[in-house]
């Protein structure tokens, strides 16, 4: 008997495929049921988006991403938007309300933000091919996911944020974030966390494939 592992972050833009219509200043605003809003100033008047932004911030902030720092002289803070998302049951019926802070990684500048963004990933034909053999010794198979992948990769690079919409520190405005971690849409984020995936693995003694880097095998005592 042998245990074959694979994991692989991939990372899945957010597609904005709706927009909340315009609304008088004045005029209550209702609560969403299906509209995702295209900005900050859309969403933070709704509870659901505005309790949903709360919950990314909590998460980054568990993770230790980032640090409040000022921005050293010549450097320039990259800026962050907020992206929402409605996700719905097998049913439609809306399950939660998503809010994911991403960077605009268009500003970000080669040679000083980030270098190299090669990131590994497995070839679907592989994939068979482990199913395949898994199938073909009596192997039992798993599947997993890791909850916010590309947050868990530690970067090299020194990458200032600003702070993000709805969340600026009192007191500490003209300050910004210096990053430790990844944030969704850096150039660099694929490749941080396949280096984090990687160490961890080795780390429990897998074996990375010599021909093809994505895939790491690991044999217990019985084999």
């Amino acid at each position: 008997m042998f245990t074959l592992e694979y994991a692989v972050g991939n990372q899945v833009p957010l597609e904005l495929d709706g927009a909340i219509e315009a609304l008088d200043d004045d005029a209550p605003r209702p609560e969403p049921i299906s509209d995702e809003p295209v900005s900050f100033a859309e969403a933070e008047g709704h509870s659901s988006w505005r309790k949903a932004m709360e919950e990314e911030m909590a998460s980054i902030e568990e993770n230790r991403t980032w640090s409040l720092v000022d921005l050293p002289h010549g450097r320039r803070a990259i800026g962050l938007k907020w992206v929402y998302k409605v996700k719905r049951d097998e049913n439609g019926v809306v399950a939660k309300y998503k809010a994911r802070l991403v960077v605009k990684r268009y500003v970000q500048c080669q040679g000083i933000d980030y270098d190299e963004v090669f990131a590994l990933v497995a070839r679907l034909d592989m994939v068979h091919l482990l199913i395949a053999l898994a199938v073909h010794e009596g192997c039992e198979v798993h599947h997993m996911d890791v909850k916010s992948a590309f947050l868990n990769g530690d970067l090299k690079e020194e990458v200032y944020v600003e702070q993000p919409a709805g969340f600026i520190s009192t007191g500490n405005e003209y300050k910004v974030f210096k990053l430790k971690k990844s944030l969704y849409d850096l150039h660099q984020a694929p490749r941080a966390w396949n280096a984090k995936l990687d160490e961890t693995l080795l780390s429990f003694i897998f074996r990375r494939s010599l021909s093809k880097h994505a895939i790491y095998t690991k044999r217990n005592e019985e084999a």
